[in-house]
């Protein structure tokens, strides 16, 4: 009997046991992200036809940024997304149907996010995510989610990018922002059309035919040391010198993101080469 009584209360108190409890997951999640229509004017002609993706982006870099939820107006979601098709045109020589390496490499060189691709997510990865506070990028197959409301026909390309910004057990759906559609704020789907339709652009089919695959989300660390000016992009566990106050006008960063730490931390972190421009 104290054998038994013993091993009982090994596992109420071990690790194993601290681990189960913090990975449960809350069976409803909805973060206040705010929602950007992809054709502000509501009309379907370039570069907007094809904004899913930077639709998407300002969507997920506003919540960031702690602006309220809420359905984005005409003029301040063409002010906030065109900015992207010029950087887009200048890095990639397109803006319509950017691939999952090139919306990573746009939401951490151009916006007050990063990002990392995770192939093949498992539900339970992008519930613990969301359930984390950080939305998913999440790239489909759009024909196949199967909405009628949607403008994809089999022939074409059919790609589709959205932001991820809850889920619901009860209901087995997750929550996005569909910026297909002018109502999309909170859009539902169900888990397994969400991760059935998951497909990259694939450049060389020209179609969403390529792996399963979402982005994760997480704030951009910019950090000083305290009492000092010198400020740092930490990434990847290295910290990369700013030299030039232009760095952050030419790669959108806002100032508000900076935020001081104890200078024995940072001095801790690996240093990287210099950001100049």
């Amino acid at each position: 009997m104290k054998k038994i009584i013993a091993i009982g209360l090994f596992f109420l108190f071990s690790p194993l046991s601290a681990l189960a409890e913090a990975t449960s997951l809350p069976v409803k999640i909805s973060l206040p992200v705010p929602f950007y229509w992809e054709i502000p004017d509501g009309v379907w002609v370039p570069p907007w036809s094809g904004a899913c993706e930077e639709a998407s982006v300002v969507a997920v870099e506003s919540y960031y940024l702690k602006q309220p939820k809420k359905i984005v107006k005409k003029i301040e979601a063409k002010a906030v997304m065109s900015p992207l098709f010029k950087i887009e045109d200048r890095i990639f020589g397109y803006n319509s149907d950017t691939s999952g390496s090139e919306i990573v490499r746009l939401i951490n060189d151009y916006t007050s996010f990063d990002a990392t691709l995770r192939d093949n997510p498992t539900l339970e990865e992008i519930k613990a995510e969301l359930a984390a506070g950080r939305p998913v990028i999440s790239l489909h197959y759009g024909y196949d989610l199967n909405n009628p409301r949607h403008r994809f026909r089999r022939g074409g390309s059919s790609y589709h990018v959205m932001a991820i910004v809850g889920y619901d057990d009860s209901r087995g759906e997750f929550v996005v922002n569909d910026s297909e559609l002018p109502d999309g704020i909170d859009f539902r789907y169900k888990y397994g059309i969400i991760l059935s339709t998951l497909h990259d652009f694939n450049h060389q089919t020209k179609k969403a035919d390529g792996p399963a695959r979402v982005i994760f989300t997480a704030p951009k660390m910019l950090a000083k040391a305290t009492g000092s000016n010198r400020i740092y992009l930490v990434r990847d566990n290295k910290k990369y010198y700013i030299s030039n106050p232009l760095v952050f006008t030419n790669h959108r960063w806002k100032w508000s993101l900076v935020k001081s730490i104890d200078k024995a931390k940072l001095d801790a972190i690996e240093t990287g080469k210099s950001i100049n421009n």
